[in-house]
């Protein structure tokens, strides 16, 4: 799947009131984005393995895993929605069923009839936007502040600056926020509006600053100033011809290492190849686990293996085929696990709060 394909769905179905996971967003957008408007009804919907990777960054364990749940929690969830061009408050499933096949490992996804209009009936009233600008996102608020707000700051939006006011309890109520969760403002503006204001800064093409606006001495709405992201827009410009799928060798090593270690991510995998032979990556993840088995208090994961990577690249000498000997490669494993070396250099670069970068 392209990561340029749109999304598109009616505004009702944008503000209407739900609470999905992160990832059970992406796979509903991934679905949507597959969707052809000018059909003269909607079809199954069939998401291949590979595509749901892609999307998601997720290793194919992961999705293996992972997707009865999410399709567990995409059937159980009821949207509440507008009835269109009626006064009229609906709740219905997104999905009428899904059904995994375990001959291609792909899920095939069928639209509840009542969700139809807000997929195809585009003539007026609808929001669209990339799939790849809620790739990244992890927290299911994030995603739906991102919808939210391009409805009132389109893609393009020729102003420079859009404002959007929400009262507090609408508020919560689209981002489906569950009773009693966040109900201080502290919390709300903390765990929901600031980290969404940092992940969209960072990772989409839309960036925002809100206000809490006072009615008496209560705090009663939300002041959103929604801008288009111009720094990450230009990032992607320039990166629009890089690779999107990962390669066989890329997806084997990403699912190795996120097996081994958690909050792995798929641009560090990239990363990683550009600047270490397969088989440093390799032989690291082995020492890493050696150290695991012999009880070492590993803080940061991440910087311990990259450490790792870092010490071993120094000693890496490929042979004709590209590959050293496995008594080379045990040997430096045993001196990187030497307990007077790691008080020198594990200590220096993996304990420490210091990030390494690959």
């Amino acid at each position: 799947m392209a990561q340029n394909n749109l999304v598109v769905k009616r505004n009702e179905l944008i503000e209407g009131n739900y609470s999905l996971s992160a990832v059970a967003q992406k796979v509903a957008a991934a679905v949507i984005a597959k969707v052809n408007p000018e059909a003269d009804s909607l079809p199954t919907i069939k998401l291949s393995a590979r595509e749901a990777i892609e999307l998601l960054g997720i290793s194919k364990q992961y999705f293996y895993r992972e997707m009865d749940n999410i399709t567990d929690e995409l059937g159980r969830i009821l949207i509440r929605h507008n009835q269109l061009d009626e006064k009229k408050l609906v709740k219905s499933n997104f999905f009428l069923r899904s059904t995994y096949d375990e001959t291609d490992k792909s899920v095939t996804f069928e639209f509840h009839p009542d969700i139809e209009p807000y997929i195809r009936d585009f003539r007026r009233n609808f929001t669209k936007y990339q799939i790849r600008q809620i790739r990244n996102l992890n927290s299911k608020y994030s995603i739906r502040v991102y919808e939210v707000l391009r409805k009132y700051h389109p893609i393009k939006c020729s102003r420079s600056e859009s404002y959007y006011e929400v009262g507090i309890d609408e508020f919560r109520s689209m981002m489906g926020i569950e009773e009693g969760k966040h109900q201080r403002i502290s919390n709300l503006r903390e765990y929901v509006l600031k980290r969404a204001e940092k992940e969209l800064t960072e990772k989409t093409d839309l960036t925002f600053k809100f206000k809490m606006l006072r009615k008496a001495r209560k705090i009663s709405s939300i002041k959103f100033t929604i801008y288009h992201n111009q720094r990450n827009i230009k990032q992607e410009a320039t990166n629009k011809d890089d690779p999107e799928v990962l390669t066989e060798q890329e997806e084997q090593l990403f699912s190795d290492l996120s097996t081994l270690i958690k909050g792995i991510e798929v641009k560090e995998v990239k990363a990683a190849l550009k600047f270490y032979a397969v088989e440093v990556l390799q032989e690291a993840m082995f020492t890493y686990f050696l150290a695991q088995t012999r009880g070492r208090d590993i803080k940061n994961p991440k910087s311990y293996y990259f450490g790792i990577c870092k010490k071993l690249n120094d000693h890496y000498k490929p042979t004709q085929n590209n590959t050293s000997s496995d008594a080379d490669s045990r040997g430096l494993a045993k001196e990187l696990l030497d307990d007077d070396w790691a008080k020198v250099m594990l200590d220096e670069f993996v304990d420490g709060d210091e990030n390494i970068d690959v």
